[in-house]
């Protein structure tokens, strides 16, 4: 019991480590290596003050970004990918997730088959849990988004890229089902699904090499993107529509066809940032000719 406390002092997933115990002791008693499972009722007064700790640290600071921490955000993910330090498709990840403002979960799973290029949309129709499997997204909702042209223009040209690229290693005859995101695991295989923290990986990555970026997490994006959006005049119900919560109509859960989300929402959020970047330049100019 004491050492689990101090475990929970270190570690934020105190959760886990509590269910493996608990696991390990049922397996004893199915085994007759104890009488009972003692530690079962043990377990549930462990608390998780490191992760209360680190809740309550969010909170404090904030669960969004300002405007001008997401354009450093922004500008740094440009510079990674003009340096090569950001491949191609990890900064579409980032871009996409981050003008989506979806779960990292539903742009993990989301297919070429729900990507229409053509006419400038794309459908959040699952979402690819932590153990790879494709599944409904959060709430069983499905929804059509409009998306900006350069969101479209960098998925052509990723498009054409991942083709080839797959195609130089012998995958070829791609189809629908085919994950716009891919990587190759630690044993050399390639095009496998995302892992559960692959943009946590690369998001902490780029504050490694821009120590000045505020720290973000792929929840952050999302709460960002709702924050600025509100912030450039979004209504709260084109918002929730966005990012497909049920706070404002329950009922759509149920809805078959997809919820529509057209360029709007999008736009207050791109008009918040521009609002800040045009604000920043200013000031920089204007410190220049004093």
């Amino acid at each position: 019991m004491e050492e689990l406390a101090i475990l929970g002092e270190q570690y934020a997933n105190i959760r886990t480590i509590k269910s493996y115990v608990g696991q390990l002791f049922d397996v004893a008693e199915a085994a007759d290596f104890i009488e009972v499972n003692r530690i079962a009722k043990i377990l549930r007064f462990v608390n998780s003050p490191k992760k209360k700790r680190l809740h309550d640290k969010r909170v404090a600071e904030g669960e969004a970004l300002t405007a001008d921490e997401l354009i450093a955000w922004i500008d740094a993910a440009r510079t990674d990918l003009e340096s090569g330090k950001l491949s191609e498709e990890e900064y579409l990840l980032f871009v996409l997730t981050l003008n989506l403002g979806d779960r990292k979960s539903e742009s993990y799973g989301l297919r070429w088959r729900y990507v229409d290029l053509e006419n400038g949309y794309i459908y959040v129709m699952n979402a690819l849990n932590k153990h790879k499997e494709l599944g409904p997204t959060k709430g069983h909702k499905q929804t059509k988004i409009q998306v900006p042209d350069f969101i479209i223009a960098l998925l052509k040209k990723w498009k054409e890229h991942q083709a080839d690229q797959l195609a130089s290693v012998g995958i070829t005859n791609l189809d629908g089902e085919q994950f716009v995101f891919t990587y190759t695991d630690n044993r050399g295989h390639m095009n496998q699904p995302l892992h559960a923290d692959f943009l946590n990986y690369r998001l902490n990555s780029m504050q490694k090499r821009h120590p000045a970026l505020k720290h973000a997490y792929p929840h952050k994006l999302r709460h960002t993107y709702s924050t600025l959006a509100l912030e450039g005049g979004a209504t709260m119900e084109a918002i929730s529509a966005a990012l497909t919560h049920s706070d404002v109509a329950t009922t759509r859960i149920y809805v078959n066809t997809p919820d529509i989300v057209n360029l709007t929402t999008n736009n207050m959020f791109a008009k918040r940032i521009a609002e800040a970047r045009a604000k920043a330049e200013a000031k920089e100019k204007t410190s220049h000719l004093s």
